[in-house]
């Protein structure tokens, strides 16, 4: 049948003056409680008896007989040597009394042990098999049978000896057992006991407790209602400032989604013009409804370089104004360039003509954003808000994030730029340079030989002559370096005309070209080099070559040694120039063949262009050039070159295509 009438729909654990459960549950607790008190002792008691029986009539009692039987195991082989040392029965008697005591203790023992625990029991096993083993070796070895000469009792008491020493320490592991047992039995009784203590005092205290809630909770009950009400407002209160943290956290999660969508247009090109472009079409119409960006100019105005309008239409209009200067800048907006920080500022400000070239704002608040990198201000940033959406100060921390990165991104794109400039005109001049002065240079050297060629010099007339020709030479070798390391920082290959050579032809080459210089350093330069012939350009190897020798014969000291040597490895040849000099720093190792880098201890013996020279040449040939060097011990440089009918094919294709006429 269904109940008619309205049906009570409240909570029974609600707390209010109605409330039942709040002094029911304290006095089951106290029920349950001392309850505990009463039974909780007795449970105990009975577990400890029980435990305090098993120790005092099993566990002692086992402990005696097991101490026992180590007991007369130990006198055994005192019973032993007497009888044969004296011959008298009285000790063999004495033997098999202990004998058939170890056997009647033992046989108590397998009464009790099975309840104590098994592994007792394994431990009195293991004892029986000892003591088995000791008296069936005793029997064997006629020990109490008869006196025997002392060299055969010694002999058989030896062999027998290590089961004895046995069955001792199975007894022994037997007895320590019965101990061990006894002594966790009385560990469990003191637990049991302690427990109880301790039990006893928690629920006498919680009894106790229960007790003053039962006596307190009358009085407390409107308290308690008046308390929950005041819960559920500040949990309403809770919630609703749980929803604005979220919304917020949802705002800042679109400004991060934004910020890194930012970041990566950032990062998208290197352009001066088109990274300020991004800026401007960032921040409209994402943000704004008008972007303005003013760069700064070393005369101090301010350059307009890029506009952004939410209406396609207002963009023509104000982009005529691209590319103009504006030297009277108002105070206002220096200011702000000299505090750096983003600001916010009303239509009615006057700054909005200056920006928008408009009087009325309609409502409208604009947000001027210094773009700020390296501690310098660099140009500025103006928005103008939506017309009836105006900025607020919220929006300040967004737009000075956006700022900051532009002006990095900005700023990178100027570094950029400037560096292209400078690769461009340093390539330019060593251009102009390189060609230029080939043809005075040539006049001086044909010169120069046609003045050697005359009769009518004098000593002194030819060797400032010789002067001048080393000196031309030098001058064009520099000129060809800088036209090869022009050809390498563009990407380029250096142009070889490889063919078969024999690796010692090129070593007797250089040791004539280095003969007298060496001899001037006192350097000794030894030369070995296997049967080999290499598939490559003769003049570009012995250039390589050349500029390791020399740079080994600049750094070693007088007295000082120099190995060139060649091997076979791999179907190419490995060539090492190895000098005794101070060694090059690890540090320094990584930028040796940097063109133009020389380390401090060069004291500019050169231009810094060998090496990357030496490098681009190798390569070249399809091979790898390193250096090893330990400083105070010299500096090895490695450089390996393709044999002749390996490779050959790959090598002449990629001298073609490095050649100036392949194209």
């Amino acid at each position: 049948m269904t109940p008619k009438g309205p049906i009570d729909r409240r909570s029974l654990w609600r707390v209010g003056p109605e409330s039942t459960w709040t002094t029911v549950v304290p006095v089951v607790f106290i029920i349950v409680s001392l309850l505990s008190l009463v039974v909780l002792p007795l449970v105990v008691a009975k577990k400890t008896a029980r435990m305090r029986n098993e120790i005092s009539r099993l566990a002692e009692p086992a402990r005696v007989h097991a101490n026992q039987i180590q007991v007369d195991l130990s006198s055994e082989l005192d019973k032993i040597i007497a009888y044969q040392v004296t011959g008298q029965e009285q000790f063999r008697r004495e033997y098999f009394d202990a004998v058939a005591r170890e056997e009647a203790n033992r046989r108590a023992l397998e009464q009790v042990l099975p309840v104590l625990g098994e592994d007792l029991s394994s431990d009195l096993r293991l004892l029986f098999v000892q003591m088995t083993r000791w008296h069936d070796a005793t029997r064997r070895g006629e020990l109490l049978a008869r006196q025997l000469p002392m060299e055969v009792f010694l002999a058989r008491l030896f062999e027998s000896h290590p089961a004895y020493e046995q069955s001792l320490h199975a007894a022994s592991a037997l007895e320590l057992g019965l101990q061990t047992g006894i002594e966790d039995r009385l560990e469990q009784i003191r637990d049991a006991e302690q427990l109880n203590i301790s039990l006893t005092i928690i629920l006498t205290l919680l009894a106790l407790t229960s007790a003053m809630l039962v006596a307190g909770l009358g009085r407390q009950m409107r308290l308690l209602a008046r308390e929950a009400m005041r819960r559920r407002l500040e949990a309403e209160r809770e919630t609703n400032e749980a929803q604005r943290a979220r919304e917020a956290a949802e705002r800042e999660e679109r400004r991060a989604a934004f910020l890194a969508a930012a970041g990566q247009e950032f990062a998208g090109s290197l352009d001066y013009e088109q990274t300020i472009g991004t800026v401007a079409k960032l921040i409209v119409p994402n943000l704004a409804e008008l972007c303005v960006i003013d760069i700064a100019e070393e005369e101090g105005g301010l350059r307009r370089v890029a506009i952004a309008h939410r209406n396609p239409e207002e963009e023509p209009r104000l982009a005529a104004g691209i590319g103009s200067v504006r030297d009277e800048v108002p105070e206002a907006l220096v200011r702000m360039m000299q505090q750096r920080e983003p600001a916010l500022v009303g239509a009615t400000s006057g700054l909005y003509e200056y920006i928008t070239g408009q009087s009325d704002g309609a409502g409208r608040t604009l947000i001027f954003l210094p773009l700020v990198t390296r501690g310098q201000s660099i140009g500025l940033a103006a928005a103008v808000s939506r017309e009836g959406k105006p900025f607020t100060p919220d929006d300040l921390p967004l737009f000075a994030e956006l700022a900051r990165r532009a002006s990095l991104s900005i700023d990178n794109a100027r570094l950029y730029l400037e560096s292209q400039q400078a690769v461009r005109a340093r390539e330019e001049v060593l251009a102009i340079v390189s060609h230029d002065l080939r043809n005075p240079l040539n006049a001086i050297m044909l010169g120069a030989s046609l003045l050697q060629t005359s009769e009518n010099l004098g000593d002194e007339d030819r060797e400032q002559l010789d002067a001048i020709v080393v000196s031309a030479r030098r001058m064009r070798r520099l000129i060809a370096d800088l036209l090869d390391v022009t050809r390498l920082e563009g990407g380029k290959r250096l142009p070889i005309e490889p063919a078969p050579v024999p690796i010692a032809d090129v070593f007797r080459e250089a040791q004539e070209l280095f003969r007298a210089q060496a001899s001037v350093a006192t350097v000794a330069i030894d030369y070995e080099a296997p049967d080999a012939v290499v598939h490559a350009d003769r003049d570009r190897i012995m250039q390589v070559l050349s500029n390791l020798i020399g740079n080994a014969l600049k750094f070693t000291p007088p007295g000082g040694r120099i190995s060139v040597c060649a091997s076979h490895r791999d179907g190419e040849v490995l060539v090492s120039v190895r000098d005794t000099g101070p060694g090059i720093p690890h540090e320094h190792l990584g930028h040796i063949f940097s063109p133009y880098w020389q380390a401090k201890r060069a004291e500019r013996l050169g231009a810094g262009l060998g090496l990357p020279i030496a490098r681009g040449i190798v390569e070249a040939h399809g091979g790898r050039i390193w250096a090893e060097s330990e400083p105070g011990s010299g500096t090895t440089f490695f450089f390996t070159l393709p044999l002749a009918n390996a490779d050959a094919g790959a090598l002449t294709s990629a001298a073609e295509s490095a050649a100036p006429g392949s194209r």
